[in-house]
């Protein structure tokens, strides 16, 4: 009996010194699974997001009136998001991340996409409860960069490759982050809807982040050629990525096809398009900043022949558009204007024709 209990002893002992091991041999976890996380970002404040995603003005009008709540919008304890780690994950090599925005209140990963993922080693992560019936400013949003934000704690993250995509409502979404933090989200990939820069919804942002957009992020637009309004969208939204200069991009049009998400092998399509995109010729980079440069210049003309011909509301209206359509690209004259307008400028060319005399 006596060594019956230390042979039961030793193997207490073999087993407690093993289950250390165990846990190296075990790594990090991989496969596809839904969790909670713990840590939030400053990214996703909300002043900080009302600071990014709207134009200047409104920010802001918002601000002033108490209408921009700072501090954090969810609480990640309580929420949810589907995860998919490839099995080739070791911790040994980074990673991209391919933070995806649903129309669905599931953040699942979309049948075939697995492969995809594997081949171009990216780690997926969606949020549930984020659907398109769901707050873009005060769920959406702070969800994703959540999720991104707890995938990097975690995982051993490529910074070079971090994209954030959706399909339909989610495809919009995640066009106005990608805007918004284009100084985290290296790439977008935009599937049947997404929004442009430079539109009502979308400023174009702050400088910085512009520069980047135009020199090392990259963008794929995909589309059904059945589509109708949703491919109208889509287009229109590249379109205003050309019209400001933003040209490292790749349209999708998927032959016979309508409303849906992406087979498998038009995603790995997609993304061999924002792993290796191809470089922008400088010459096309010039002609349209010149182009760009111009239509820049009529605007401003046009304000300063309204501020001549005393129309202060017409030249408020052309201030209005002109801010809404090139955001920073419209300094410093932007704020010359809208000084005459408040009474801070005091120049002649804020003045109208004399209107009298003698």
């Amino acid at each position: 009996m006596a060594d019956s209990n230390l042979i039961k002893c030793g193997l207490a002992a073999s087993l407690l010194y093993l289950l250390p091991a165990l846990a190296i041999v075990a790594g990090p976890r991989t496969g596809a699974f839904t969790m909670s996380f713990t840590q939030t970002t400053s990214l996703a404040d909300g002043d900080e997001i009302a600071h990014r995603m709207l134009h200047r003005i409104v920010y802001e009008d918002r601000r002033s009136n108490h209408e921009v709540l700072a501090g954090q919008s969810i609480d990640p304890t309580k929420e949810s998001w589907q995860v998919y780690v490839p099995e080739s994950y070791t911790g040994a090599e980074a990673y991209g991340v391919l933070v995806w925005v649903s129309p669905f209140d599931s953040g699942r990963l979309p049948d075939g996409w697995r492969n995809g993922l594997e081949d171009h080693k990216l780690i997926y992560v969606g949020a549930d409860r984020s659907g398109n019936g769901q707050g873009v400013m005060d769920r959406r949003v702070p969800l994703a960069l959540t999720g991104l934000a707890n995938i990097e704690a975690a995982y051993k993250v490529d910074s070079a490759r971090i994209y954030i995509g959706g399909f339909s409502g989610g495809g919009v979404t995640a066009s106005r982050i990608a805007a918004a933090y284009a100084d985290v989200f290296t790439g977008g990939l935009y599937v049947s809807t997404s929004e442009g820069i430079g539109t009502e919804d979308v400023p174009v942002p702050s400088s910085d982040r512009y520069v980047l957009m135009q020199t090392r992020n990259r963008y794929a637009f995909t589309s059904g050629d059945e589509e109708g309004t949703n491919k109208i969208m889509n287009t229109r939204a590249e379109d205003a990525y050309r019209g400001l200069c933003v040209l490292r991009l790749e349209f999708i049009h998927i032959p016979n096809a309508t409303h849906a998400n992406l087979e498998p092998r038009y995603f790995s399509r997609a993304l061999k398009f924002l792993d290796e995109p191809k470089p922008v010729d400088p010459a096309d980079q010039a002609d349209c900043e010149k182009q760009r440069d111009g239509r820049r210049a009529a605007a401003i003309d046009a304000i300063r022949q309204a501020f001549t011909a005393g129309d202060r509301d017409k030249a408020h209206d052309l201030l209005i558009a002109l801010h809404q359509s090139f955001g920073p690209l419209a300094e410093p004259e932007f704020s010359h204007y809208a000084g005459c307008l408040n009474g801070n400028t005091l120049s002649t060319d804020c003045l109208g024709k004399p209107t009298g005399g003698g």
